[in-house]
């Protein structure tokens, strides 16, 4: 139902104001008008709300039970506003709201950390959801779920997606901090051919952007071991199963100080991770305050600034 009344915080609290002093002889000089004009205005608000809110005598008013009703739901309309404003304020400028994303394994667990502790300090009431998921499902759960983003690695150009690399990082032989492997400067893939190795399954991304590659130079990796997920490579390199063939990117050396990265030439693979959103929607600020932060600390990643 309709009484023709717009709702205004403004209007509220005068609503508010005019229904506790117009009982009181400086009800006019509490508003700030003419004592006619109070008069007048509540007149127009009795009007349009279609119910008496005073009984009026020569010497008295007296507010009605619907004035006091009145009142109370003006209070609440104003405290709702009031309310509003400040939530919708704290989401503007990122002091509050939600961010929810998608990241995958390999990111989640080797990058994402970091970010996460930057921007936890910065932005400390804001909830987080990250859902690490497998690489090759990234691009199918950004479509089907309610993530303003995902970061993980995917090739070429996907519809209705804005693709923004955050870092690079070269396929490396990844092995144990022995003095022998520390000393080196580099392998080549042929060397490789000569260790026991862990490489992801064909069916991954990564591995056939790797077999491509290598096939184009007449090379073929025949690796000891084939998994599914980054981490259980690294896991079996650090029992000293094999080297792990990895982006250095995707090497936590917190998780696994033990081991380390060396780059793989002839020829030099890069892998990029990239920051996915939907085209044409906008982020939260929230998700733009993440998505700064995010850039900002793996500008600083030692893997970007490799050639």
């Amino acid at each position: 139902m309709s009484f023709g009344y717009e709702y205004h915080p403004a209007a509220t609290s005068g609503l508010r104001k005019r229904l506790s002093c117009a009982q009181h002889p400086r009800a006019a000089l509490e508003l700030g008008i003419t004592q006619s004009a109070t008069s007048l205005l509540i007149q127009q608000i009795e009007s349009q709300l279609g119910v008496k809110l005073f009984d009026r005598t020569t010497r008295t008013v007296q507010p009605t039970l619907a004035a006091h009703e009145a009142f109370h739901a003006a209070e609440r309309m104003l405290g709702d506003a009031r309310g509003l404003s400040r939530r919708m304020r704290d989401l503007s400028e990122a002091r509050a709201g939600r961010v929810a994303f998608l990241a995958s394994a390999g990111a989640a667990s080797a990058l994402m950390p970091r970010v996460l502790v930057s921007f936890c300090a910065a932005h400390p009431d804001i909830e987080v959801d990250m859902r690490d998921v497998a690489a090759d499902d990234l691009v199918p759960r950004m479509a089907a779920t309610d993530a303003e983003f995902a970061i993980g690695s995917v090739e070429g150009e996907i519809a209705e997606m804005k693709i923004e690399a955050l870092v690079s990082g070269r396929l490396s032989a990844i092995g144990p901090r022995t003095t022998e492997f520390a000393a080196r400067r580099s392998l080549t893939w042929d060397e490789l051919t000569r260790q026991p190795t862990i490489a992801m399954r064909r069916e991954t991304r990564i591995r056939m952007q790797i077999d491509q590659e290598l096939s184009q130079q007449g090379k073929r990796l025949i690796p000891t071991y084939e998994v599914t997920l980054i981490n259980t490579a690294l896991a079996m390199t650090a029992q000293g199963l094999g080297l792990a063939i990895l982006p250095a990117t995707m090497l936590p050396a917190d998780q696994f100080p033990m081991l380390i990265a060396k780059p793989l030439t002839r020829p030099v693979i890069t892998r990029q991770v990239s920051l996915l959103q939907r085209t044409g929607r906008t982020l939260s600020p929230a998700a733009k305050a993440f998505v700064t932060i995010a850039r900002a600390v793996l500008a600083r990643h030692p893997e970007r600034n490799l050639p």
